[in-house]
């Protein structure tokens, strides 16, 4: 009995001198350039839609008129890398993210600031107006194929690592940067900003597996019709969720 107590204590002092010489020898060469590269999932919350015409488009009397939507839109693939520099605890990087999230449905809030219920002929007009071959759905609600809502972003972030003494390190963090959103062919690049969290499975001293959180705000914007100076559409706020997997190399 004396005996295998000892060889079972023994291994476990084995182990963890094991794993205390790995954190140690991580902890000694994490300064340095690294890499990242993310796949995943992108959740795109509810967008405010406003397309805008000249007057009477929509059935108003005065200068421009304004038909108020609310998108539901379809999760999607985001693929996203970095490329940044490990200071030790903290680390800087520049991270450029890109996402393609379909639109599945449109919400008709209202017509120039006031709740509308569409009859059978609003909706046949706003079909018409959205010039989408299929548009199914019922009351205020749209359903159609085509439009999407893409997304290219670069942002600069910083974040901390959280030493655990093991080979499981977490971190949090964000960053500030630029988000370019194009919906139909046409877009604009915006401000925007974004907060994370992770956790990085250390797999060598240089390399690493990685799970990965992101929630990221861009500014909305006004898109003007190229053909049309008096029309075109408000996108509002754009609030992205990513859930991602990854790896992370550092050199």
């Amino acid at each position: 009995m004396t005996s295998k107590f000892v060889m079972i204590a023994g291994a476990l002092v084995a182990m963890s001198s094991a794993q205390a010489a790995f954190a140690q020898t991580a902890d000694q060469n994490k300064q340095g350039v690294y890499v990242s590269l993310h796949a995943g999932v992108a959740k795109v919350n509810d967008v405010d839609v406003d397309y805008f015409d000249e007057g009477g488009a929509f059935g108003g009397t005065g200068v421009q008129d304004t038909a108020e939507f609310e998108a539901d839109l379809k999760s999607a693939f985001n693929v996203s890398g970095a490329i940044g520099y490990d200071f030790g605890l903290i680390r800087a990087d520049i991270e450029v993210a890109y996402s393609r999230n379909k639109i599945k449905a449109l919400k008709v809030e209202g017509i120039n600031g006031t709740p509308a219920t569409l009859t059978a002929a609003d909706r046949a007009d706003v079909c018409d107006y959205l010039e989408v071959d299929t548009c199914a759905g019922s009351g205020n609600t749209f359903q159609f194929d085509g439009s999407k809502l893409r997304q290219l972003s670069a942002l600069g972030n910083v974040w901390v690592d959280i030493p655990t003494g093991s080979a499981v390190t977490p971190y949090v963090g964000g960053g500030l940067g630029v988000a370019g959103f194009e919906l139909d062919g046409e877009g604009k690049a915006r401000f925007a900003w974004q907060l994370g969290a992770g956790v990085a499975f250390n797999v060598s001293p240089s390399a690493a597996i990685t799970l990965d959180y992101r929630h990221r705000q861009a500014k909305g914007a006004a898109i003007v019709d190229e053909d049309f100076e008096d029309a075109g559409v408000r996108v509002g706020k754009i609030r992205t969720n990513a859930f991602t997997a990854g790896v992370r190399f550092r050199f």
